[in-house]
């Protein structure tokens, strides 16, 4: 993270796990023992695990307390913040902060929670959750329990993510969904799905013990693992749950789902081609909840819900929003390679009907521009329907040798035949736009392969992104 742990704050992981074991009642109370997090404890019977922005100290939902210590916990942890010229935000809280004058709230989401106890009659009510079970197990998929001492499926599993890091639109996020299926193994459960001895999917869950219950920590599938092995890892943990007579399951927060405040509604609709929140909800749903549960960030009532929630934010990305913005970038999402070939129709158009004269040396040289440009148009769209990594390759070498002659044209030729502002800033529009092509072409050249490298049916992995956190 982007700062250090502060030197009055040591990090006591054999506490906070006694802590959690006897007051840990939310979704996110086990993250509190992530890599990266920082322990605050109480006065008060009680701890805090939050992050450290820089500007910000983001808590890991709320105060690990009793119910009677909750409040008097976080408002003793908001005066420490402020007498250390930090502000304070509460991300993921159930509502317990709700009745403290201190705080306000603003909804983010909800999370959908389940009796494993109850999990046949779901199975029974859902024709079409028994019918992906079906599927999963026709292609041949089973389900086991992976043991704290398996290191071969452990290094399966890193490979596993990898991949299917590399089908996000955006890098990996932090706070509480990073991706660490391997800290603190002895208390979690960690459950695998294989098709052929190959591992196609896993599932790891974190114990919620006040409840008598586990959250679904992350859920993850190779891109080319069969319909249904996602559902059919959830059934697994489920019947193994229900055996032990667990109570209370949930998939956790189901980010800007349910009666979110009207930013958040524009908000969750602008992210889509990066973020598909919608359809993280509808997978979720379609598991058949017994009930869903309101999911707040909460902070103090002097404060911003905006400035909250962009401190929120930089936690999850882990550094600067511009930073994670340009890591994004980088990385070649599928909807920034979409938007390059939609944006270069109409500039080949232009590029058609602009005069050879003053702009190109001579009119054969505008042709071949033209050319070009129609030449790659006809890649991208073909990379968009049948991607393969000899195509990718070549379009972001093609592109590259653009920007380098464009840049040697501008700087030889139409630099010193500018006459106007409009002029220059034309120049310089016409040498950004192939350098940040080639820029997002190479990122999903670099993608593609981490893709292509475990598997013999690459060609049926799309750059289209798959947008969305592990679940």
């Amino acid at each position: 993270m982007e700062s250090q742990r502060p030197h009055n704050v040591p990090r006591d992981d054999a506490r906070a796990l006694t802590l959690l074991n006897e007051h840990g009642r939310t979704a996110t109370a086990f993250q509190v023992l992530a890599p990266g997090m920082h322990h605050w404890f109480a006065h008060s019977t009680g701890m805090v695990g939050y992050i450290d922005t820089g500007s910000a100290w983001v808590v890991a939902g709320e105060p690990v307390a009793s119910r009677d210590n909750t409040i008097p916990a976080a408002e003793e942890f908001v005066a420490h913040a402020e007498a250390s010229g930090k502000r304070v935000a509460f991300f993921a809280t159930e509502g317990a902060l709700a009745s403290s004058p201190r705080f306000h709230r603003v909804l983010i989401g909800e999370q959908p929670v389940w009796n494993p106890m109850e999990w046949p009659q779901t199975l029974r009510a859902s024709r079409s959750l028994r019918e992906q079970l079906r599927r999963a197990r026709a292609k041949g998929v089973v389900v086991r329990t992976v043991a704290a001492s398996d290191h071969a499926t452990d290094a399966a599993l890193s490979r596993l993510m990898e991949r299917w890091l590399a089908t996000r639109a955006m890098p990996a996020m932090h706070f509480l969904v990073e991706l660490e299926p391997f800290v603190q193994r002895d208390s979690r459960r960690l459950f695998v799905a294989e098709r052929g001895g190959e591992v196609v999917a896993f599932l790891s869950l974190a114990p919620v013990s006040a409840r008598n219950g586990w959250l679904f920590e992350h859920l993850l599938r190779d891109p080319v693992a069969a319909n249904g092995t996602a559902e059919l890892l959830v059934d697994f943990a489920m019947q193994q749950l229900r055996a032990e007579n667990v109570t209370w399951a949930t998939l956790g927060l189901a980010p800007l789902s349910g009666s979110v405040v009207g930013w958040l509604r524009i908000a969750r609709s602008v992210a889509r081609p990066l973020f598909n929140f919608a359809g993280l909800a509808a997978f979720k749903r379609k598991l058949r909840p017994s009930s869903w549960e309101a999911i707040y960030l909460a902070y103090p009532r002097e404060r911003s819900s905006l400035l909250a929630m962009r401190d929120g934010l930089r936690a999850f990305a882990g550094r600067s929003l511009i930073g994670f913005g340009l890591h994004t970038v980088v990385r070649g999402p599928a909807p920034l390679l979409r938007a390059l070939e939609y944006s270069l129709i109409p500039w080949t158009v232009a590029l058609l009907l602009w005069p050879a004269s003053p702009w190109f040396p001579s009119p054969a040289v505008k042709w071949l521009w033209v050319t070009f440009d129609v030449v790659l148009l006809g890649a991208l769209y073909r990379l968009r329907q049948r991607p393969t990594q000899r195509l990718a390759t070549a379009a972001a070498t093609a592109v590259t040798m653009d920007t380098v002659v464009t840049l040697a044209q501008a700087a030889l030729w139409n630099v010193s035949r500018a006459r106007t502002a409009l002029d220059l800033l034309m120049i310089t529009g016409a040498c950004a736009g192939p350098a940040l092509a080639a820029v997002v072409l190479w990122g999903a050249v670099r993608r593609r392969a981490v893709l292509d490298r475990h598997t013999q049916h690459s060609t049926r992995v799309s750059y289209v992104d798959e947008p969305g956190p592990p679940i």
